[in-house]
């Protein structure tokens, strides 16, 4: 009877745990993939993962000190050093190399966890094996959130991509139609409407957007903002630019690496 008691427990202490890492894990997702709670989704994991890795030096120096995690740990930090020092240029000229390398740290700290994670069960020490179930869930949290957690980023960034794509043809539409205005009254309009253009032609499908005009007579500028709240970008035609100013926005589109710290340290 005691033994199946035991057995009960310990399956109950494992359900709670997966319960946990993927309660956890849909949290990341459901946050990552909206626009408007992607930046705070992108701050609580980038946190998250900071002070996992610095307590896996901890359990790998003081709880188990004879375990292989704290080698993985080590590593995993060179790796992420040199993650944040790369030129993210150079790995786009290497597309599956680049993607090895962009995955390494994560998958180095993950082996350090699972490591810890062995190391204390086996333990001979009863504190010991009683923590092991805390390290069980933070490995479990971190490995089933790193999935979660980039598979939201790809889809909002395939989303992103639609978007930019349906405000650069709208916007377009738009440059099409005031010129013709402006072949038949010699001037552009003060506003859309004047030149009998709709609002649900300037509006866009993302964050209750729509593209902005401020006309100036003999010029003109239409506007729209980057649907991440994250890029803090704006795209604009401008009639004194001769086109799109800054940039044009289809050269922002799939142009991002899917470690967003790799070449950080270039960029300070």
């Amino acid at each position: 009877m005691e033994e199946n008691t035991n057995r009960f427990l310990q399956g109950l202490a494992v359900c709670v745990t997966f319960a946990l890492a993927a309660g956890f894990a849909a949290l990341i997702f459901h946050a990552a993939s909206d626009y408007t709670t992607h930046y705070t989704a992108v701050k609580i994991y980038s946190i998250a993962w900071f002070a996992a890795c610095v307590l896996s030096f901890y359990c790998g120096l003081l709880v188990v000190p004879r375990s292989l995690g704290i080698i993985f740990s080590f590593t995993g930090l060179v790796a992420f050093a040199i993650l944040c020092a790369l030129d993210a240029g150079t790995l786009s000229a290497y597309p599956y190399l680049g993607r090895i390398v962009q995955i390494l740290p994560a998958m180095l700290f993950l082996l350090a966890w699972a490591f810890i994670a062995i190391a204390s069960c086996r333990s001979e020490s009863k504190k010991t094996r009683l923590s092991s179930w805390l390290w069980l869930t933070v490995f479990l949290m971190l490995l089933f959130s790193w999935g979660a957690f980039h598979f939201a980023q790809g889809k909002l960034h395939n989303q992103r991509n639609a978007h930019i794509a349906e405000a650069r043809e709208k916007t377009l539409q738009l440059v099409e139609k005031l010129d013709a205005y402006k072949k038949d009254n010699g001037a552009y309009p003060d506003t859309l409407a004047e030149a009998g253009l709709t609002e649900e032609m300037a509006a866009l499908d993302y964050r209750d957007k729509r593209i902005k005009y401020f006309g100036h007579g003999t010029d003109f500028v239409l506007t729209f903002d980057d649907p991440l709240l994250s890029s803090q970008k704006a795209f604009s035609w401008d009639t004194t630019k001769n086109g799109w100013f800054p940039e044009d926005p289809k050269d922002t589109i799939d142009n991002h690496s899917e470690h967003m710290f790799l070449g950080f340290l270039r960029q300070r």
